[in-house]
């Protein structure tokens, strides 16, 4: 049967708890405190299988991970924000900002495959902490050299594009390690908790960012996120990565350009590609549109744009862990599909009425659809690439699918001051042109390649 070796062995399913002892979550009995002892892959794999959320926390590691995993993307959250209100409070300049954030974003995509084969020689864990370190000291760097009032652009500019060459070590060496330190049953359900963290460090991140902006200034704000990316690092200390396959020992630069034919050949992350950077165009455009809408359209103040951001991310979040409970496998194609023209609706509706309470549901609909979206696309990434390329293919994947978000503002910005009507129709084009690739594809295109056969 087409893609039926995505979908994995048939599988003996855990007896389920009583009723009375059984959460919504699965996550065991409520009420009572239960000691969780720590598990490995192999003792996983020779029991019969619990896919709860109680075991996930139970992998050895995985808290470990996790927990550091966002303590470095609420920092980056935090540095990114306060970036730009440092730029215009002390450069009083908009254009130095946009630049700014674009010296904080190209370099890293720019150098994403090469980071990836540096990640697939074995030593992500070091790597990963390697980048916290970096991230710190610039931030420490900026922080220190605009108290002390010696800090030039040219300098500013250097000193962030430096962080963001580093980045990707971070950003995918995290991501390329889930599918190797968590069972292959448990990858929807650890996708889920990943999306939930990106989530709480998207709305926490802005949020602590402004307070402390409020209470300190800019320029002693930024000391923040250099400890909080500090903490990120000691987090990761001892913590221990199982056996891996590792890259053949040729060059850095060979192992980068076997990275991008990995990516075009593979029909599974080549689809990914196409969808996921359409899609994320319209996120870039709501990233932009909601407050220009609450700001202008509605007279609303800053608050109401980080509650609308609020409401969207939790219900991602909680669609993210429901989807992660039920899991994806042999609905990758059905999810994808949905939760694009969902969004594309949602955005169709908001082109037309954009009244307070109608901002609120759609905006929640976003989120919502885009939680399955999210997990679906990271476990069939997961189940499409073969270990020994988790860190190369994965890293083009990712900045491939992260290129549709600055396109997506930059169109915003040029026709939300013309239309918002036309800009919304816009952003449900990009969620309707994102859901035609998975849609009409056959099942078939889901298989991953051959063992091998990629990178021949």
């Amino acid at each position: 049967m087409p893609g039926a070796h995505l979908r994995g062995p048939k599988r003996k399913r855990a007896a389920p708890l009583p009723p009375r002892a059984r959460s919504f979550f699965g996550w065991g009995s409520c009420g009572r405190v239960v000691k969780l002892r720590s598990i490995t892959t192999d003792e996983f794999a020779g029991h019969d299988e619990d896919t709860s959320y109680r075991a996930l926390l139970r992998v050895r590691g995985f808290t470990q991970l996790l927990v550091s995993t966002l303590a470095a993307r609420i920092a980056t959250q935090m540095f990114s924000v306060l970036l730009v209100l440092f730029v215009l409070e002390t450069h009083h300049s908009a254009s130095l900002s946009g630049i700014v954030v674009v010296c904080s974003q190209v370099p890293g995509i720019i150098v994403s495959p090469i980071a990836g084969a540096l990640l697939d020689r074995g030593s992500r864990v070091a790597l990963m902490r390697l980048d916290y370190l970096v991230g710190s000291t610039c931030i420490t760097t900026i922080g220190i050299l605009s108290v002390l009032h010696s800090l030039p652009t040219g300098v500013l500019l250097l000193v962030v594009s430096t962080a963001s060459v580093t980045a990707p070590l971070s950003r995918v060496g995290g991501r390329s390690l889930y599918p190797v330190l968590v069972p292959r049953p448990l990858w929807d359900r650890s996708n889920a908790a990943d999306s939930g963290t990106n989530v709480v460090a998207t709305v926490l991140g802005p949020g602590v960012a402004g307070v402390l902006v409020a209470l300190v200034g800019p320029r002693v704000a930024l000391f923040v996120p250099a400890i909080v990316l500090l903490l990120a690092a000691v987090l990761l200390v001892r913590f221990v990565v199982p056996d891996a396959p590792s890259a053949a020992a040729a060059s850095v630069l060979a192992d980068a350009r076997g990275a991008i034919g990995y990516v075009w050949r593979n029909r599974v992350l080549r689809m990914l590609a196409g969808t996921m950077t359409v899609f994320n165009a319209c996120g870039g455009i709501l990233t932009v549109a909601v407050p220009f809408i609450v700001l202008r359209g509605l007279h609303g103040g800053s608050a109401t744009v980080g509650l609308l951001f609020a409401i969207m991310g939790a219900a991602g979040f909680l669609a993210g862990l429901l989807t992660g409970r039920f899991g994806t496998e042999s609905r990758e194609q059905h999810l994808l599909a949905t939760s694009c023209m969902t969004t594309a609706v949602a955005f169709g509706a908001l082109a037309f009425d954009r009244h307070e309470l109608v901002l609120v549901i759609l905006v929640a609909v976003i989120g919502t659809a885009n939680g399955p979206l999210t997990v679906a696309m990271f476990s069939l990434r997961q189940r499409a690439t073969e270990p020994q390329w988790f860190g190369r293919a994965f890293a083009v994947s990712m900045n491939l699918n992260f290129v549709g978000s600055p396109v997506g503002a930059a169109i915003a910005g040029a026709l939300l001051t013309r239309s918002v009507k036309l800009t919304l129709l816009v952003a449900a084009s990009c969620a309707v042109i994102g859901g035609i690739w998975p849609t009409v594809l056959p099942a078939s295109s889901y298989e991953p390649l051959a063992q091998g056969a990629a990178a021949s």
